[in-house]
């Protein structure tokens, strides 16, 4: 009995190492998944997303007395509202099939295949609650941009690397 357990751990690492040997969640990844695949891996997603949104308001609203601090004479619901409720996590009114078709969509222009899904799943996500083609096609370029920088200056980095990638992938950066 210890001897398959001591296998079965074996192969479980074994698996383990081999799916994450330097796998970059990205278009070409997304490219070779099965239609029902995609479906569970954005159902997980939007939920894990969803449950951070919860955490992270949550946790904002209890800092509420420290920012009333910083913001005197400003209406708590203000402050809250300002910085404790944010768009970035709602994946609702979305159905997961908008999403994987969203991405598909995303991944079929060349420039886009090294972005990792996260940024392919926000993309379907904001073009579908109405985000301006102006807005969305900004937001991509800094993705292209600071990915690119990231690709190009491998770990180790100097902390010149970190400043050039810092600075790809600032939002104003030309």
């Amino acid at each position: 009995m210890r001897t398959r357990i001591t296998i079965v751990a074996v192969l479980l690492v074994s698996a383990c190492n081999l799916l994450a040997a330097d796998q970059s969640m990205d278009g070409y990844w997304w490219e070779k998944l099965d239609a029902s695949f995609k479906l569970g891996w954005v159902s997980g997603y939007a939920k894990a997303m969803d449950q951070a949104g919860i955490m992270q308001t949550a946790r904002c609203a209890s800092d509420l007395p420290m920012y009333a601090k910083e913001y005197p004479g400003v209406d708590p619901k203000v402050v809250f509202q300002k910085l404790c409720l944010s768009d970035t996590s709602d994946y609702d009114g979305i159905t997961m099939g908008q999403f994987v078709a969203g991405i598909d969509a995303f991944y079929k222009d060349y420039r886009n295949k090294q972005l990792e899904v996260g940024y392919a799943i926000q993309y379907a996500r904001d073009s579908i609650k109405g985000k301006s083609t102006q807005d969305l096609d900004a937001q991509v370029t800094v993705w292209r941009r600071c990915t690119a920088a990231d690709k190009s200056h491998p770990l180790p980095r100097s902390p010149e690397d970190v400043d050039i990638i810092s600075k790809a992938c600032a939002v104003d950066a030309k």
